[in-house]
């Protein structure tokens, strides 16, 4: 009988191959052997086969492809049901791990026994998108594992006081999610097993997060960036659905089969522009089919949505066919609707994003050190890390390389940094 391994890293994937050979190179390097690595290749133009073929000598990664192209939720849902470890993670392409991420990852848990357990992430600002190389310095300060509340956080996510994310609570953003996080695998077949899967459409990483976040009780932060993200321009689905009313009426129409039903099921109804109205419908979909669990007395805030469609109709860039009209329009009749008081709750949420816009006390430059006008340039990760925390002051963020960097020094770096600063910081 095959041992269980102690977590599950499943990589969903599509048309990144060289991103996920950089990926699965860091996972590779791990000092933690205890793990297996679900690959589901889900191609439209660019298969991964190719780079990840050298990987599978090794029995703990795993490849599977899609024989024709499905939605992402769906990709996501097969590929965690080859999941067997005690927890699951779900990562994308764009996650560059740390050597020692999963290590951290399993003292936490054998220490505590979490449902739950999130990590940090810096930025890796991608240059050169064919030699994959860039710039990075370290955002984020390393502080203590702690513990949060999943019946908190649910509520606060239902609530839509605070935007999906804020960088003033950036450390937040991630709580009871499985992507860049870790779930118990007990609880994610449970949600299977009352609901029939785990991913739902269209937001597959917020609505697992509401199922997780109502079936824990025990979540951790590990207070850590444990990876890097690559970012930078057409690299983030996210992003250009966010910007891009074409981009996101193709992602809709590829997600689910009736897509006038679609929209006309939104709670605010047929407005489907932005983020925020399509994850709170998942959010109310949920709930509506929870029996069980925290959610039952909570509500969704739909006032507070209100003033978060506001702010996203500002974001689109590119209307393709649609009528920028037609959306407010939707807006102030769904707004006349509404009480006094509820009003008022959207009338202030343009205050409220000012303030989620405001740094975050954990990133470095905004955590109470001197910000210093001038650069070293290619400091080491222990000079910069002794600068921060013995003399307490913080050079510009660019660069810390002489020139570009690869992804494998660019995780290097956080690795070292974040080891430095543990050190004086006199964390564990």
């Amino acid at each position: 009988m095959e041992k269980t391994p102690f977590i599950s890293i499943v990589l969903p994937t599509r048309d990144r191959a060289k991103l996920v050979e950089q990926c699965l190179t860091c996972i590779k390097q791990q000092d933690f052997a205890d793990y297996e690595v679900i690959i589901s290749d889900n191609p439209v133009a660019e298969s991964c086969s190719e780079v990840v073929a050298p990987f599978l000598s090794d029995p703990r990664f795993k490849y599977f492809r899609q024989p024709q192209p499905v939605s992402m939720p769906d990709n996501w849902e097969y590929a965690a049901e080859q999941a067997t470890g005690e927890y699951v993670t779900v990562i994308n392409e764009k996650f560059m791990f740390r050597p020692d991420a999963f290590s951290v990852i399993q003292r936490l848990a054998k220490d505590r026994n979490p449902d739950i357990i999130s990590w940090q992430f810096d930025y890796f600002e991608l240059c050169d998108h064919e030699k994959i190389t860039g710039s990075y310095h370290p955002l984020l300060k390393p502080v203590e594992p702690s513990c949060y509340s999943a019946e908190i956080e649910l509520k606060r996510r239902l609530d839509f006081i605070e935007p999906l994310f804020s960088r003033h609570q950036q450390h937040k953003n991630g709580y009871g999610k499985i992507y860049s996080g870790c779930v118990k695998n007990d609880i994610v077949r449970e949600v299977r097993a009352l609901y029939g899967r785990v991913f739902m459409p269209m937001s597959p990483d917020f609505t697992s997060m509401i199922c997780f976040l109502n079936l824990s009780e025990n979540c951790i932060d590990v207070g850590q960036s444990l990876m890097l993200v690559v970012s930078g321009s057409n690299i983030s689905n996210g992003v250009t659905t966010l910007k891009s009313v074409r981009a996101f009426k193709k992602f809709i129409q590829e997600t689910v089969p009736d897509f006038d039903h679609y929209r006309s099921s939104l709670v605010i109804a047929d407005f489907w522009v932005g983020h925020s109205v399509f994850i709170a419908s998942d959010y109310q979909r949920m709930k509506d089919i929870f029996d069980k669990g925290k959610i039952s007395n909570m509500q969704l805030g739909i006032a507070s949505l209100v003033g978060w469609a506001k702010e996203e109709l500002h974001l689109v860039e590119d209307w393709g066919d649609e009528d920028r009209t037609h959306f407010e329009s939707v807006l102030t009749d769904f707004y006349s609707g509404l009480t006094q008081s509820e009003r008022n709750l959207v009338d202030n949420i343009a205050v409220e994003n000012e303030h989620h816009r405001a740094a975050c006390s954990r990133e470095i430059y905004h955590s109470g050190l001197a910000k210093a006008d001038y650069f070293i340039e290619g400091i080491s990760a222990r000079q910069l890390a002794e600068l921060h925390w013995l003399k307490k002051v913080a050079l510009p963020r660019r660069n810390v390389g002489l020139e570009e960097l690869t992804v494998s020094e660019a995780v290097d770096y956080l690795y070292q940094y974040n080891k430095e600063s543990r050190k004086i910081l006199g964390l564990l």
